[in-house]
């Protein structure tokens, strides 16, 4: 018997605010763990979207909590797709991924992250906004 196809669809607009992180962070590692990913894979996905939502509230809106970031995640047949849009600073292309991953100094790996971990990472500046769209491909074998 085959099974159905699933549908998930969702959009929610936060603030710039640090304090939103761990309501995304959970609701992404239920998301994933529910379409099929191990514990330590829903981790690390859950760890890339953490690190991009960052990215937005500390660059985009230099940790202005007034600032909004829309976050839409819907389910395609065989992926995930997230999309993170903000009005605030345009990144720079030629600053992205910018440190070296071998650097000793803290902080800014959050890029190389987020590369690692999804298997496709867009930035594109639209009549929207400014756009992150993450892809994931889904677990072989699942048929959610």
């Amino acid at each position: 018997m085959m099974t159905p196809e699933l549908h998930f669809e969702a959009r929610v607009v936060m603030s710039s605010d640090v304090r939103f992180l761990p309501v995304m962070r959970h609701t992404m590692g239920n998301l994933t763990s529910e379409l099929g990913w191990s514990e330590s894979e829903s981790r690390t996905i859950t760890l890339a979207v953490e690190e991009a939502l960052t990215n937005k509230i500390r660059h985009a809106y230099p940790n202005r909590p007034e600032g909004r970031i829309q976050f839409e995640i819907r389910i395609e047949p065989g992926e995930l797709i997230l999309r993170l849009t903000d009005q605030g600073v345009a990144p720079d292309p030629a600053r992205i991924c910018e440190r070296e991953q071998d650097s000793l100094k803290p902080g800014g790996f959050g890029t190389h992250i987020i590369r690692d971990v999804m298997d496709s990472v867009v930035y594109q500046t639209t009549a929207e906004g400014n756009e992150l769209i993450l892809t994931k491909k889904r677990p072989a074998g699942e048929g959610l």
